[in-house]
């Protein structure tokens, strides 16, 4: 059940991001949903089906963007590790973990995309494609898992604390 329900998701997940998010897009800057996913899979499953999870989405989103260097395969599972590796250093999950959490892994994202893409011949210097494109897309990345852990945190049943069953 679970894997068809990875499957379901890659396959609706990448297809809105290219057809939905592009309609959305704030002065040109689009988010990665593909990044938001994984860092919300890795926030709440286990770092392996984090991983797994990563490398079809980042598989399938190099698949669909036609991007030569397959940089979306290698940094999606690593930052949705990250994710699940901090995750499970927490006791509470709170919004303001998560939007330092995904503004971070956003901008390391961007980062890394930008390097990866200079070696290929871009000549637009870093700090302006900082300014103008990675720290933009980076809020808007933080701000769209925010709304999205919102929503899961909504539909998700909560646990009621030990101190509620107690007497003293």
């Amino acid at each position: 059940m679970k894997v068809a329900a990875y499957i379901a998701l890659v396959l609706l997940v990448i297809p809105i991001q290219i057809v939905l998010l592009d309609r959305i897009s704030i002065a040109g800057i689009r988010p990665d949903l593909a990044l938001v996913t994984v860092c919300l899979i890795g926030l709440y499953r286990g770092e392996m089906e984090t991983v797994l999870a990563g490398l079809a989405m980042g598989f399938a989103q190099d698949l669909f963007s036609g991007g030569a260097l397959w940089g979306n395969l290698c940094l999606k599972p690593v930052l949705g590790l990250m994710a699940g590796l901090a995750r499970r250093n927490l006791v509470n999950l709170t919004w303001a973990f998560v939007l330092t959490l995904m503004l971070g892994l956003s901008l390391l994202s961007g980062s890394v995309m930008y390097l990866l893409k200079s070696f290929a011949g871009s000549g637009t210097s870093f700090f302006l494609s900082a300014r103008g494109i990675i720290l933009p897309q980076a809020c808007y990345d933080a701000i769209l898992g925010l709304a999205a852990f919102k929503l899961i945190r909504l539909w998700k049943p909560r646990r009621t604390p030990l101190t509620a069953f107690t007497y003293e």
